[in-house]
């Protein structure tokens, strides 16, 4: 019994990991946003879906060789799912994968 205590404890905090890490990235994109370095994904996403309409699955914020860069992931109208890299800055589409375009 002491042992399934203890898995539990385990798993428990195991579970915790990936909210935390989701914060933490949230909070990054935040402070990018605040400091003028990124535009809000707010501002990027009308020009984004121009372009590719659908349903936004996923966003992320990460750096590419000093750039911010956005990463989403949008669910098109025929159901194919399209992975776009976005400048963070200015908007412009810096790569596209999946979809067939």
């Amino acid at each position: 019994m002491r042992w399934l205590g203890i898995v539990l404890v385990v798993l428990a905090m195991l579970a915790a990991v990936p909210a935390a890490e989701a914060q933490g990235r949230q909070n990054g994109a935040r402070r990018a946003v605040d400091s003028g370095d990124t535009r809000p994904l707010g501002e990027i996403l009308p020009q984004v879906r121009s372009r590719f309409p659908g349903r936004l699955l996923d966003a992320q914020l990460v750096r590419r060789n000093g750039r911010p860069v956005y990463q989403l992931r949008i669910l098109g109208p025929g159901g194919q799912v399209q992975v776009l890299s976005v400048d963070a800055r200015t908007a412009e589409i810096l790569g596209v994968r999946g979809g067939g375009r």
